[in-house]
């Protein structure tokens, strides 16, 4: 099967309780909004909460993806919505730098959506391919201050959090990386099992760790200041390149002005679901720290996460473009 028709299967197959946006009633439905493309790590954790939520509030959820611009495409479209609790937004903590970075974005993290629900932590992960000759991080960058350009590194389009997280690499790590944009994480990660790309810093996919174990792709180093428990192994970036760390969570927003208690009801669904011990198993594997925060302590997150990247963006004298 190609890979387009792969992924076209993935954004249109009916989970449990989740149908598709012809047959859907829109009395009785929840949309959660991915601004990113199908197949992706962001869409793979919506698409495993979403199905259990249906059968906890007893209504219809669909997942729709809207990529585009770093997110925007998709985080746009939920702050427009009604502020009802039906339209919700799964994303993580890299949308809340997009504003401080590129000219033109008009939403504040703050003011124009209203937390529901934190799900947990995941750090990003600098991975490479096994056509780069590095398998530590300081033999990554002095093979990359050979090459004149800077070594390929795909995100999912400039200012995501996958290029933050690059561009933080580059200041600090004191080499040149050559940012490649994509759609989505997805496509980013087909980039670079092919070797199209050589270099990721992101959130990994069932794919890609199916490549680590094969010796195709390598992980170098953690985004973290510490090692995180889900893997071990891996060392934090922190231990080569000093003050290299990344806030990153995954969590799920509503349109400002959604009424507190439409956003506890949907957040108590939320936590039955990364409570089911499957789900919570699935989430895990993907590298997430599975740990659930309600609507004000995810609003505390979100908060905290706007005062993180606008220290490190003026730390590293970073310009909106």
């Amino acid at each position: 099967m190609k890979r387009r028709d792969l992924l076209s299967l993935l954004a249109a197959a009916p989970l449990s309780g989740m149908l598709s946006r012809a047959h859907a009633d829109d009395s009785n439905l929840v949309r959660i909004c991915v601004p990113y493309a199908a197949g992706g790590s962001s869409d793979v954790m919506a698409r495993v909460i979403g199905s259990s939520m249906a059968g906890t509030i007893k209504r219809n959820v669909i997942i729709e993806n809207r990529p585009g611009a770093s997110g925007i495409v998709g985080t746009k479209h939920v702050q427009a919505a009604p502020p009802d609790g039906d339209n919700i937004l799964f994303h993580n903590s890299g949308f809340v730098a997009v504003p401080m970075l590129q000219r033109g974005v008009s939403y504040d993290p703050l003011k124009d959506l209203s937390a529901v629900a934190m799900i947990g932590d995941a750090p990003n992960f600098l991975i490479v391919h096994e056509s780069v000759p590095a398998r530590t991080i300081p033999e990554l960058i002095a093979y990359a201050r050979t090459l004149p350009h800077g070594i390929e590194c795909g995100n999912s389009g400039i200012n995501s959090g996958g290029y933050i997280s690059a561009v933080m690499l580059e200041k600090l790590g004191n080499f040149k990386i050559l940012h490649v944009p994509f759609k989505g994480s997805a496509e980013v990660a087909t980039a670079l099992m092919s070797g199209e790309i050589k270099m990721q810093v992101s959130t990994t996919t069932d794919a890609m760790q199916q490549q680590v174990k094969l010796g195709k792709l390598f992980i170098l180093g953690a985004a973290t200041k510490q090692r995180t428990r889900l893997a071990p192994q891996v060392p934090a970036i922190d231990e080569f390149i000093p003050g290299y760390s990344l806030d990153g969570w995954y969590g799920f927003l509503a349109p400002a002005a959604t009424p507190l208690a439409k956003r506890q009801a949907l957040a108590d669904a939320i936590k039955i679901a990364i409570d089911d011990p499957g789900n919570r198993q699935r989430l895990e594997s993907m590298y997430l720290d599975v740990k659930f925060r309600g609507p004000e302590d995810a609003a505390k997150s979100v908060s905290d996460s706007v005062a993180y990247y606008q220290r490190m963006i003026d730390e590293l004298g970073l310009v909106k473009q």
